[in-house]
């Protein structure tokens, strides 16, 4: 059986976002809100760790393992909490596993941002409150909720070669995007996603 445990504390700046917020500064004539929105969320300098726990046992005819994690941040880009367990038994050449994981917001996934019917009626005030709520909220919106059942199997067809297939299906958070990259215009946030691979790994 082997057990290990990882932390890792850093500051972090994210420069990109910096002009979301400075827009929400802008606001400042008008109230605390702007500066207290900024300051919560901008990431500039700001404080985030991770850690994590896990173990396996693999006696030789079959395996068990898992993993814990954590990750907190004191800005936009939150805390997460996340697991996982899979197993499998061999039979021969031939391995079939079961892996269930999961991963949750600890943080704000959404904020109301500045009261926009507390605005004087300037031209354009309006507007411009309304897409820098906007703004913010997408980026809340990028933690990662969705669970996971992945079932599949492993076969050894080589000495050095493997094929593996796989079939996972994914629940997705209400508004959330889950842990998918490059999303393409159109997509919705929550749901089903389903996806079946065929890999086939080499040692050489």
């Amino acid at each position: 059986m082997s057990i290990h445990l990882t932390y890792y504390q850093s500051d972090l700046t994210i420069e990109s976002v910096h002009p979301l917020f400075e827009g929400f500064r802008q606001f400042a004539p008008f109230g605390p809100e702007g500066d207290a929105i900024a300051d919560k969320y901008d990431c500039d300098g700001e404080r985030i760790w991770l850690g994590s726990l896990g173990a396996s046992y693999d006696p030789g005819k079959w395996f068990l393992m898992g993993e814990w994690a954590k990750r907190d941040s004191d800005c936009f880009v939150g805390g997460n909490t996340a697991w996982y367990v899979s197993g499998g038994y061999r039979f021969g050449k031939f391995t079939p596993y079961l892996t269930y994981a999961h991963v949750k917001a600890d943080s704000n996934t959404s904020d109301p941002g500045l009261t926009v019917s507390a605005l004087p009626p300037i031209p354009g005030l309006a507007a411009a409150a309304t897409a820098l709520n906007a703004g913010l909220n997408a980026l809340l919106a990028s933690t990662p909720v969705q669970e996971t059942i992945s079932v599949g199997a492993r076969w050894d067809f080589r000495k050095n070669a493997d094929l593996k297939l796989q079939y996972d299906h994914i629940r997705l958070g209400a508004g959330s995007s889950g842990t998918l990259i490059n999303v393409q215009p159109g997509f919705q946030p929550g749901g089903n996603v389903e996806v079946f691979s065929v890999v086939v790994d080499f040692v050489f």
